[in-house]
This record gives structure tokens, C-alpha cells and sequence, in this order.
């Protein structure tokens, strides 16, 4: 008889981490920004090779490369920072890599660093997402552009509900179970949900129905895209 390992799916896994870098750099401005991201998902994928060493239990090689590639991957915010320019330059946009952070959290979500906690991480991924995309929001004013902080809201949600895909997936099925459709059109359909949130998110804005803030009427849109992805599972 087959054992199963009850961890989280892997498509869903790398689709979330994937969402949550895009999310940083949909609201990205200068390219240094970029440096960032690349170092953090380098240090994501070789946190998921030490993982994949230590469950094959290959603990002595598995544990310290995690170990390295947790530290490059919260590293990739120290590096974004430094890179920005000077501190006045630099004040707004070390807020938009907030978010930068909230790519290693989702990626111990779902590796997972403690199966108990593993909603906990994504939660708090999810959060410095959010936040990462409304400062942008509320501190660069009516002049900036809606379309991409639209976009970085909705990959953050697309983020959030496919790591909780993963782990659900993982903890109902295991890893040895083909998944990967349900997965694939699991996300494929948050996606589409986000893509009709994002063209509500433009109308509001270009006809001024409202007078709320940018930062209001994201959190507002991420409000109801997260009821829609709720509803929809």
C-alpha cells in the first residue's frame, strides 16, 4: 500500500508564490525593484529545494540549504531597499516592497514549515501583499495609475486562494494525487473573477462614482474579490 504525504499540492504552491511576486512587481516603479524580487524568488526556490532534501530525508544537506534559502529569500527586501536610492527618494518605495515580504511568508505556507501554522504564514503573506499595494495607493495620490495596483490586488488574491488550494488539496488528497487540472481551473477561475473586479475597479475610477480614496476603493475591490473567491470555492 502507498503511503500518502499529506503536504500541500505543488502546482498550487508555485502558482501562489508566482502571484504573490507578480502582486510586487505589477506595483513596482523603478527597476531596482525588480533585484529584489528576483533574489527572493531565488532564495523561494532553493528554500523548496532544502525542503524537498529534508522530507526524502536527506536531513543533514536539507535542513541548512532551507535554512540558506530562507535568509536569500527575506534577504530580497534588504536588497530592494538598498537599491532604491537615497532615503527621501526612497521613502514610498520601501513601502511598495512591503509586499516583497509577503512573498517568503506565503512560500512557508506552503512549503510548509509547520503544517499547523501554514495558514497562519499565508494569512500574513496575504496581509503584507495588501498593504504593500494600498500604500502605493495612498501615498503616490490621484496621479497614479489604477491599472496596476488593480493588477497587484488581484494577484495578491489570486495568491491567497491557491495556497489555500494547496494546502487543502495537500491535507484532503496528499501529494501523490493528480490534482493538477482541478488546480489549474481552480486558479484560472479566481483569475477571471479578478479580471471582471479589475474592469468594475476602472469604471468606478474613470466615471467617479464615488469620491473615496484610491486606498479605500482597493480595499473595497479586494474586499469583494475575496467574498467572490469564498463564494466560488
Amino acid at each position: 500500500m502507498t503511503n500518502v504525504v499529506y503536504r500541500p499540492s505543488r502546482v498550487s504552491s508555485a502558482i501562489a508564490v508566482l502571484a504573490a511576486a507578480g502582486c510586487v512587481a505589477a506595483v513596482g516603479s523603478v527597476p531596482e525593484q525588480y533585484t529584489g524580487i528576483a533574489v527572493t524568488l531565488g532564495g523561494v526556490l532553493v528554500l523548496a529545494l532544502g525542503t524537498a532534501l529534508y522530507n526524502r530525508g536527506i536531513r543533514f544537506l536539507g535542513f541548512p540549504v532551507a535554512l540558506v534559502g530562507l535568509l536569500v529569500a527575506f534577504g530580497g527586501f534588504a536588497v530592494g531597499v538598498a537599491l532604491v536610492g537615497s532615503y527621501q527618494a526612497s521613502l514610498t518605495l520601501r513601502g511598495e516592497l512591503l509586499g516583497l515580504l509577503g512573498v517568503p511568508f506565503i512560500a512557508l505556507g506552503v512549503v510548509p514549515l509547520s503544517r499547523r501554522l501554514s495558514r497562519r504564514l499565508v494569512s500574513l503573506g496575504f496581509a503584507l501583499l495588501v498593504i504593500g499595494v494600498v500604500f502605493v495607493g495612498a501615498f503616490n495620490g490621484t496621479g497614479t495609475d489604477p491599472l496596476p495596483l488593480l493588477v497587484g490586488m488581484v494577484a495578491a488574491i489570486v495568491a491567497w486562494d491557491a495556497a489555500e488550494q494547496a494546502i487543502n488539496l495537500g491535507n484532503q488528497l496528499g501529494t501523490r494525487a493528480r490534482t493538477w487540472p482541478s488546480e489549474l481551473s481552480h486558479s484560472g477561475g479566481t483569475t477571471l473573477f479578478g479580471g471582471v473586479g479589475i474592469g468594475a475597479g476602472l469604471v468606478m475610477i474613470n466615471v467617479n462614482v464615488t469620491d473615496l480614496p484610491l486606498a479605500s476603493l482597493l480595499l473595497l475591490l479586494g474586499a469583494a474579490l475575496v467574498l467572490m473567491v469564498a463564494l466560488y470555492k
